[in-house]
C-alpha cells in the first residue's frame, strides 16, 4: 500500500511496526555500500546486547519477584526506556550464573546465528513473548497484551513455504486454503490485466481513492476506473481499498459514501477495505487523533459498508493494530494484515496477509504488493 503525500510522488509506508526493508535514499537511488572496518566488532557488540536484552526481558517479564517496569498491570502496554533497559541488563548480568538464564542465552545465540532462517532481534523477542504484540518505534520497544478472549487465527505458520523468488504458498489444512491476491493503485501505472490473469492471478484489490493527509481532500485514484474495468473484463474478481485520513466518524462516513458511489457500476465481489496507516509526517491529520476516536471512525466506515451490502475489511500493519486501533472495537470485521516476513505474527482472526511489496507479476511494470487470501 502507498499513501498520498501531498507532493504527488510515490512513497511507501514505513510506519513504526511495518518493518518494510529499505535500501534506497529519498531520491530513490540505491545507497552505495561502504565497507566499515569496525563492522565485525559492531556485530559482536550488537549480538551481546541482544542476548542481554533477551535474557533481561525473559527474567523480568516472567518473574513474580520482578514485575515489568514501569507498569505492574498485565493489561497495560509495557514500555522500556533506555535507562530502564540498561538497568535491567546490569541486573541480568548479575544473575548470569543461573542455569535457566544460561539456557536462554544459548537459545538466543542459536536463533540469531542461524543464517538460513535470517532471524532478527524482534523475531527472537516475539518468540519469547507470544502473549504480547511487540512493536518498535523511535522511543523503544512496546509490549501490548494480546486479548485472551478475542478469537484467534487458525493459520499454521509451519505450513507456509517460501520459493526461491520470494513467493509464499500455504499447504491447506483443516479446511483452510490460501489464494494469491495482488493490490494495485496508480503507482503500478498501466496494467495489462489479460497477462495478469494468464499468470494465474485471479484476485485483485484496487485502490479507489484516498484522503490527503495534509489537505483532507477526498480524491479518486487516477487509474481506478481503467483498473477495475479491465480487471473485470479479464476475468478477475475484485475488491477495493480506500486510504483513510478521517479524523472523526463524520469524515469516515463521507469516505464510505465516496467509495460506494464510485463502485456502484461494478461487480465488487471481494471486500471493501479501509486502509489505516501511519504516515511518516508527524503533522498528518490522521496521526493527531486518539486510538478511541480512530477506532470509532473505522467502525463507522465499516458499518456503512455493511449497510450497503458489501463486506468491509480493515488493512494495517502491526503498529496499526497494536497502537492505532482498539482490537475489541474492530473484532467484528475482517482484517488484512501487512507483515513482511516469512511467518504471520498477527494473533487474532484475519483473512488476508500482505507479505511482500516487491513481487513481479506479468502484465505489471515494476513491483507490486503480493498477498495470501485465506479462505475456509
Amino acid at each position: 500500500m502507498e499513501y498520498y503525500n501531498e507532493k504527488n510522488k510515490k512513497d511507501n509506508i514505513t510506519a513504526p511496526g511495518s518493518e518494510k526493508p529499505s535500501g534506497k535514499t529519498k531520491s530513490g537511488k540505491k545507497k552505495k555500500s561502504r565497507r566499515n572496518p569496525l563492522a565485525p566488532v559492531c556485530a559482536i557488540l550488537a549480538a551481546s546486547t541482544v542476548i542481554s536484552l533477551g535474557v533481561t526481558l525473559h527474567l523480568y517479564l516472567k518473574s513474580d519477584n520482578n514485575p515489568p517496569a514501569p507498569s505492574t498491570s498485565r493489561n497495560a502496554v509495557q514500555f522500556y526506556t533506555q535507562d530502564t533497559v540498561e538497568n535491567l541488563i546490569e541486573a541480568a548480568r548479575e544473575e548470569g550464573e543461573d542455569k535457566g538464564a544460561d539456557e536462554l542465552r544459548d537459545e538466543i545465540r542459536i536463533k540469531l546465528s542461524d543464517s538460513g532462517k535470517k532471524t532478527s532481534v524482534n523475531d527472537v523477542i516475539r518468540n519469547l513473548y507470544p502473549e504480547y504484540l511487540l512493536y518498535q518505534d523511535g522511543s523503544g520497544y512496546h509490549f501490548v497484551p494480546v486479548e485472551a478472549d478475542l478469537p484467534k487465527n487458525s493459520i499454521d505458520n509451519s505450513r507456509l513455504s517460501v520459493s526461491d523468488n520470494g513467493s509464499i504458498t500455504y499447504s491447506s489444512a483443516s479446511g483452510v486454503s490460501a489464494e494469491a491476491l495482488i493490490d494495485v493503485s496508480k503507482h503500478q501505472g498501466e496494467i495489462d490485466w489479460e497477462q495478469v490473469y494468464d499468470s494465474g492471478i485471479r484476485y485483485a484489490i484496487i485502490r479507489v481513492g484516498f484522503r490527503g493527509y495534509g489537505s483532507g481532500d477526498v480524491l479518486l485514484d487516477d487509474t481506478f476506473e481503467s483498473n477495475i474495468q479491465n480487471a473485470l473484463k479479464a476475468g478477475l474478481k475484485v475488491g477495493v481499498y480506500f486510504y483513510t485520513q478521517a479524523i472523526n466518524e463524520e469524515e469516515a462516513i463521507e469516505e464510505a459514501e465516496f467509495v460506494l458511489e464510485n463502485i456502484a457500476p461494478y461487480n465488487v465481489a471481494l471486500p471493501v477495505v479501509i486502509d489505516v496507516e501511519h504516515p511518516d509526517d508527524s503533522s498528518a491529520r490522521g496521526n493527531l487523533i486518539s486510538k478511541e476516536v480512530r477506532t470509532a471512525a473505522v467502525k463507522a466506515f465499516c458499518d456503512r459498508i455493511v449497510e450497503a451490502g458489501y463486506e468491509p475489511m480493515i488493512y494495517g500493519n502491526t503498529y496499526t493494530f497494536a497502537a492505532m486501533l482498539d482490537p475489541r472495537g474492530i473484532s467484528e470485521y475482517d482484517v488484512w494484515y501487512a507483515f513482511y516476513n516469512n511467518y504471520i505474527y498477527y494473533p487474532y482472526e484475519m483473512s488476508i496477509w500482505q507479505y511482500s511489496t516487491e513481487a513481479q507479476v506479468p502484465g505489471i511494470n515494476g513491483k507490486v504488493d503480493m498477498n495470501l487470501w485465506f479462505k475456509d
